[in-house]
């Protein structure tokens, strides 16, 4: 197990979510941290498939989706989808 140290107020902030929602602060924090992780890689990914750095194939493999799964998450971004032929060869190997 590894230990991060979190800012004071950070810390606050942990607590006081914790008691809203009935759970324990060392439950919360990692619960938020991994929603958060996922969070900022979903946004990462969109933004490499919206700047044309990755196919529509790889984004999908990157978050751990099918593509239906994918076409719904860029959809939901108000993402352009541009499919080209090479793309689509590209995918298929």
């Amino acid at each position: 197990m590894k230990s991060v140290k979190l800012k004071d107020n950070l810390y606050k902030e942990a607590e006081r979510v914790s008691k809203v929602h009935g759970i324990k602060v060392e439950e919360l924090i990692p619960r938020a941290l991994k929603q958060g992780l996922n969070v900022v890689n979903e946004t990462n990914v969109l933004d490499l498939y919206k700047n044309h750095k990755i196919t529509l194939q790889k984004a999908a493999v990157m978050l751990s989706v099918d593509i239906w799964e994918m076409l719904e998450k860029l959809k939901k971004a108000d993402i352009h989808i541009d499919y080209s032929k090479e793309e689509l060869e590209e995918d298929l190997n």
